[in-house]
């Protein structure tokens, strides 16, 4: 796709104007655009690079791309289905097996890719439908109002100001969202304590199909298959250790990785240097509200969530289908204003939060530096392998389908022999 622009005049007014080109930004663009609607994408950054991690596309996030024709294409490219997830106590036992094959098919499993393949495949549709346009190099400065209307935003693009006029914006540009402090909204970002080291590396000779997690004590380390040839991993450090990390040797952290599993050695000698290595810090967010008149948030800039939920991209997903349709609606009505909007934050709100507070959970136990309640951690991932009936609840949550934390109840039956 032109990454500037489809038309001679980049100022031309548009239905919509979306901030931010990730996940949630692309799709809802790419339904608004089969629908015949003009949308401008701006982005900041000059163009799509490939990083150090992998996409994890869990069925509820499969259900989507299924729906509108891109699941197929997307197993073209390099990705890798997963159905089980393996965590194993760092220097000792498997504690748990969590198996997707327990829900019903045809989503029965994960997907897991690099990030721009699937960003990629998502340009070169927004290119077909001859409705979408995306500006890079763009930053957004301000919304435009006129008598407390919105009529447009204000952006610099290589250093030249531009006004892109438009009567709905949308703010899909992540956790520090610019939109989001623009709409005067009140929220409350929380930064957790640790983030992640990732890395792609060679998937080892002899490694299993499925994905591991290992847990012990202040250490968690994951191993995602990305490819036959290519397995994604991450690695937890405290966030505040990692600028004092980036001054060592690279190697000293590959050696530590390569302790918790020596099948990783030989892979990790190809990171030789600090470009090989991704950073993931891990915030939440909590906006007061999602939607104004003619504005809506969307993705990270409403509800960033902490990564064990493994539902981030999913649910900037779910966001772009549900707000997509309101946008329909409106426009079709001709009453498209934030009443209508609020139609999409009363549905979304509610599963997002569940995950919110499951995901600050299972930071508690997850990450815990503490023994005993590691200890309680193991026993309730053991419990859970002794219980399937909880384990299929816990699958049916963290895969997006039927979104239900563990209760009180489940709690108990897993500590049962």
């Amino acid at each position: 796709m032109n990454q500037r622009s489809r038309t001679s005049n980049p100022t031309e007014p548009a239905d919509v104007v979306i901030v931010g080109g990730g996940m949630g930004g692309l799709l809802l663009a790419l339904i608004l655009g089969r629908g015949g609607r003009t949308v401008t994408i701006i982005e900041r950054q000059p163009k799509l690079q490939p990083i150090a991690r992998g996409e994890l596309l869990q069925p509820n996030g499969l259900r989507i791309l299924d729906r509108l024709g891109l699941l197929d294409r997307l197993k073209t490219l390099p990705a890798y289905r997963a159905h089980r997830f393996d965590f194993h106590r760092i220097g000792g036992r498997k504690l748990c097996t969590v198996d997707y094959r327990t829900l019903p098919p045809p989503w029965n499993y994960t997907l897991i890719t690099r990030p721009h393949h699937l960003l990629s495949l998502l340009l070169e549709q927004l290119e077909q439908t001859g409705c979408v346009r995306l500006l890079t190099e763009t930053d957004f400065q301000e919304l435009l109002l006129q008598h407390n209307r919105i009529i447009g935003i204000r952006a610099v693009q290589n250093g030249r100001p531009i006004e892109l006029r438009t009567s709905l914006v949308i703010g899909s540009d992540g956790s520090y969202s610019k939109v989001r402090q623009a709409m005067g909204i009140r929220s409350h970002l929380h930064a957790y304590r640790e983030g992640y080291l990732t890395m792609v590396v060679p998937r080892p000779p002899g490694f299993s199909n499925d994905a591991r997690y290992y847990v012990g004590c202040g250490q968690i380390l994951g191993l995602f298959p990305v490819s036959d040839s290519e397995l994604y991993l991450f690695y937890m450090i405290r966030a505040a250790d990692w600028e004092e990390i980036k001054q060592r040797r690279v190697a000293a952290v590959t050696a530590a990785i390569a302790e918790i599993d020596t099948a990783l050695a030989e892979s990790l000698r190809s990171v030789t240097s600090w470009d090989q290595v991704g950073y993931m810090p891990c915030v939440r967010v909590r906006a007061e509200r999602w939607t104004a008149n003619g504005i809506a948030l969307i993705g990270d800039a409403a509800h960033a969530m902490n990564p064990h939920v493994a539902q981030g991209r999913n649910q900037a997903m779910e966001d772009a289908v549900v707000l997509a349709e309101v946008i329909q609606n409106g426009f079709a009505s001709g009453a498209l204003r934030g009443t209508q909007l609020n139609r999409y934050e009363q549905e979304r709100r509610p599963p997002v939060e569940r995950l919110q507070r499951m995901g600050d959970e299972l930071t508690v136990l997850w990450n815990t530096a503490l023994p005993p309640l590691a200890w309680f951690r193991d026993r309730i991932f053991e419990g859970m392998e002794r219980h399937p009936e909880v384990r299929e609840r816990v699958v049916k949550t963290i895969s997006g389908l039927e979104i239900r934390p563990m209760g009180i109840f489940d709690r108990l039956r897993v500590f049962m022999p």
